[in-house]
């Protein structure tokens, strides 16, 4: 035991390890809590781990552009502050010599200057310059008022902004570290499904059966609405199709054993090794007949091409399309992504012909 403690002491600062045990300790116990429920699906699970985090992203990134939005009013309010300053100070530089030669003349120098004319009409001139004197520093004086007034509001707003900036920021932060726990617990969960066979098993049958539950849809899907453009001609495009997303095909169609439990599925498609983030585009002209969440296969598209052809693309961090839209071939359909996904970021791929699937690697082009 002291020799455990003393190696524990040596890895390092012992708080920094204290800190990063209890973080992964209550990562493992959220996904405990997830697992509980052993008649629960894991796949239900997944799901609801995923729109969790979903969720926390969504509220980070809304909080962290109202920080934004705050730090660019707070920088104008400070730059109206600077210049309600600068205002204010070319106003008191005009005023100084006009105070000091006020001081000068004394409180009974009007009076002699008036006193002093030779004249009624040197008298007449000497009282109407003195009053555009008079006239010019009370303008004066009211400018310096207002540029004080304006720089008073200024430094009022940049402080009040300076607040809110300081709680918006705490709000983003504590959402960001809250997305991060979700995006934690989510890991350790896919985590756990990975490594223990068991929960690999129910996850491989649970999928099998949604595998199933999809053919189910795809060959209910409504034919195209009347007056939509017929597509004809995919048959033809065997061997020629582009690939949906740039990647090598890392599991392929049909029996898939898997290497570590040793289990077998089947694959209705392929899983294309695609970075997180890339462009996935329709392969061929055709329909949206569907666009939207699927058991098992996070976010996926389907496009009816025609004649009983359908494409299906699964997993997608987001999408770009909606049903009934019409695409070409090259549009963008969404992102590659992990919704629905136990085993990371990816593309599933997926050809049918009047609901039967088919291998989509003889259908590629190389």
């Amino acid at each position: 035991m002291r020799a455990l403690l003393w190696l524990f002491l040596a890895a390092g600062d012992p708080r920094a390890q204290l800190e990063a045990l209890k973080a992964r300790r209550a990562a493992e116990e959220a996904a405990a809590r997830l697992l509980a429920e052993r008649e629960r699906s894991i796949l239900d699970t997944v799901g609801e781990a995923e729109e969790a985090l979903a969720v926390a992203e969504s509220e980070a990134r809304q909080a962290e552009a109202e920080r934004a939005r705050s730090e660019r009013r707070a920088a104008e309010a400070r730059a109206e502050e600077v210049e309600a300053q600068a205002r204010l100070e070319a106003r008191l530089f005009e005023l100084r010599p006009r105070l000091a030669a006020r001081q000068r003349l004394g409180r009974l120098g009007e009076l002699k200057l008036l006193v002093g004319a030779g004249s009624l009409s040197e008298l007449v001139k000497r009282h109407a310059m003195l009053d555009r004197v008079l006239k010019a520093d009370l303008l004066a004086f009211q400018g310096a008022r207002e540029a004080l007034l304006d720089r008073e509001r200024a430094r009022s707003a940049r402080q009040a902004e300076a607040a809110r900036l300081a709680a918006l920021a705490a709000a983003a932060r504590e959402r960001q570290a809250e997305a991060a726990a979700k995006r934690e617990e989510r890991r350790t969960l896919l985590g756990a499904v990975r490594n223990a066979r068991a929960l690999h098993e129910r996850a491989a049958a649970e999928a099998e059966g949604q595998g199933q539950k999809l053919a189910e849809f795809v060959a209910a899907l409504p034919p195209p609405r009347a007056g939509a453009p017929a597509h004809m001609g995919f048959a033809q495009l065997k061997g020629r199709l582009p690939h949906p997303a740039s990647g090598p095909i890392e599991v392929g169609f049909g029996r898939v054993v898997n290497p570590r439990f040793n289990t077998v599925t089947v694959q209705k498609g392929v899983d294309i090794g695609a970075r997180a983030g890339e462009s996935v585009r329709a392969v061929a002209p055709g329909r949206v007949a569907h666009a939207g969440w699927f058991r098992g296969y996070g976010n996926l598209v389907i496009v009816d091409h025609g004649e009983g052809w359908h494409t299906l693309v699964a997993h997608l961090a987001s999408m770009s399309t909606a049903m009934g839209e019409e695409v070409q071939a090259g549009s963008l359909l969404g992102t590659v992504g992990d919704t629905g996904s136990l085993k990371g970021p990816y593309l599933y791929f997926e050809i049918r012909e009047k609901g039967r699937p088919v291998d989509p690697a003889a259908w590629l082009a190389p």
